[in-house]
């Protein structure tokens, strides 16, 4: 088994296919695909200097193996690429790997001080690669929740097995509130990307108060346009006579599993719970789907389609016993800041 690291980009273009057949062989979350990861690197993380690409390779007799989506930002940490942004970070093998290889191998050939792992799912490679090293200054925990809902194949809402009265009768009033409203389903393979309309709806919101200014950057746009383009990402529109009043782009997992990434909206009446429903009841009239919400726990999401949660972990390897300590410290603050902020904002 060799390991090597490649650290620019034209390295990594040339990966591609390795990269998709390795991918096609398990079952990985977009997150974890070409194409997510090379345009997030291209469009939105190389512009930034401080950050080293690191994405590191298992080979054999030339051969792929697995492959790790690493780079070290400005604090020196090794991290997944866009992990901030990506709900589920993990890295893709075909074959068993031994970590304690590719970490002493790690700290050799790179510069950084620890590893920050975040949004990994206990199923992931990396969960259980890391969770079997025999290391003292390391840490798991849990930080976040991700949350799905299965939808039969039948009329939404009456396709979801766990739906009771009261949560029929609350989809059932959105659709009422935006009746008059038209749903739109774009791809590449019929339609073109439709940036005004996003510039639009992103301008509205950040107007509203609804989005901070750096709410959905040019070059996050970038990466969206060449994912849509590249078939991974659809858009779920709804206008009425006027207007776009919504536009939730989604990706798509697999043939029957959707995953809500960004939504963008006016402040027409329960707006964007409606074109979750229109989309949810499309699609669902076909087949049976799985809907993935994303990371948080929204109560909006949570009051209208009841989900069932699931968690998401960070996991933390640093240097010596020192960086684990401030790191519990800066944790265990911050934690306590948050309390004091709720209490005070009740």
């Amino acid at each position: 088994m060799q390991i090597k690291t490649l650290n620019n980009i034209e390295s990594f273009l040339q990966i591609k296919e390795a990269w998709r057949k390795i991918y096609l062989q398990g079952t990985y979350s977009v997150f974890q695909s070409f194409e997510l990861n090379y345009y997030s690197w291209k469009h939105e993380m190389e512009a930034d200097k401080s950050n080293k690409l690191a994405v590191t390779l298992i080979t054999k007799e030339d051969n792929i193996l697995a492959i790790f989506p690493f780079y070290v930002d400005n604090n020196k940490q090794l991290r997944f690429i866009n992990d901030l942004h990506f709900d589920f970070c993990d890295f893709i093998s075909i074959e068993s790997i031994n970590f304690f290889e590719v970490y002493n191998y790690l700290k050799k050939e790179i510069n950084f001080k620890s590893i920050n792992l975040i949004n990994i799912k206990k199923e992931a490679n990396i969960y259980k690669a890391i969770s079997d090293l025999n290391i003292t200054n390391k840490v798991v925990k849990l930080i976040s929740e991700y949350s799905t809902v299965c939808l039969d194949q039948g009329n939404f809402p009456y396709n979801v097995k766990h739906y009771r009265s009261h949560e029929k009768h609350r989809i059932n009033k959105a659709i009422r509130t935006n009746k008059d409203k038209r749903s739109l389903i774009l791809d590449s393979l019929k339609s073109s990307f439709p940036k005004k309309e996003i510039l639009f709806l992103r301008d509205r919101m950040i107007r509203l108060g609804l989005r901070k200014e750096s709410f959905l950057t040019n070059q996050r746009l970038l990466l969206i346009e060449s994912l849509f383009n590249s078939g991974i990402i659809i858009l779920n529109l709804t206008r009425d006579t006027e207007r776009i009043n919504c536009i939730n782009i989604l990706f798509r997992n697999s043939s029957n599993e959707f995953i809500f990434w960004i939504d963008l909206f006016d402040d027409s009446k329960t707006i964007n719970i409606s074109s979750y429903i229109n989309f949810m009841k499309f699609y669902s009239l076909k087949r049976s789907i799985n809907i993935n919400f994303g990371r948080g726990r929204y109560f909006y999401k949570e009051s209208n389609f009841s989900p069932k949660f699931h968690n998401l972990y960070q996991i933390c390897i640093f240097s010596n016993k020192w960086q684990k300590i401030i790191f519990y410290i800066i944790d265990n603050l911050s934690v306590l800041l948050k309390r004091i902020y709720k209490k005070f904002k009740k």
